[in-house]
């Protein structure tokens, strides 16, 4: 369940501030939500197309509507790992094994500190790229360094 609230809540705020654009984002927006659900009670099928969609409609309200960085882009980021996460948790509980009582809890513990370390990952990203690059080769690269540092930890997190 609570994966369904964090991918309605992305699709929801985009839709919400698209304005005039919101017809054109709701069809990819709900079609994402099925594919969620449907995903939830099939075993994980259409997990993947179920998070693209909802990634991808997010850009093109970013590209349509808002026409600059988003500096909600961070939470967005965050609520999709989150989404994903919790689905595959989700799926992963179907099983019928008894595991340790406290590896729910470590692995909620590890899925917080990923979620509050992407978070503010993303924000420094974010925040580094709404600076004009004429406050000097400083802060330029200190951008480059970020996002570069963003990308790794991603990559590093996914070989884990």
């Amino acid at each position: 369940m609570g994966a369904v609230v964090a991918y309605v809540g992305v699709l929801g705020d985009a839709l919400v501030r698209a304005g005039s654009a919101a017809p054109l984002l709701t069809a990819p927006a709900a079609l994402g939500v099925l594919a969620l659900v449907l995903a939830l009670v099939h075993r994980g099928r259409g997990l993947g197309p179920a998070l693209w969609l909802a990634a991808g409609t997010y850009v093109a309200f970013v590209v349509h509507v808002e026409h600059r960085v988003d500096p909600t882009a961070p939470l967005v980021a965050v609520l999709l790992l989150l989404s994903g996460e919790l689905a595959a948790w989700s799926l992963d509980e179907r099983w019928r094994i008894r595991a340790d009582p406290q590896l729910a809890w470590r692995r909620g513990l590890a899925l917080a500190a990923l979620a509050l370390a992407g978070l503010a990952v993303a924000a420094l990203v974010v925040a580094l790229s709404a600076v004009p690059s004429s406050h000097g080769l400083l802060w330029t690269v200190a951008g480059a360094a970020a996002a570069v540092g963003a990308a790794g930890t991603g990559v590093w997190v996914v070989r884990r």
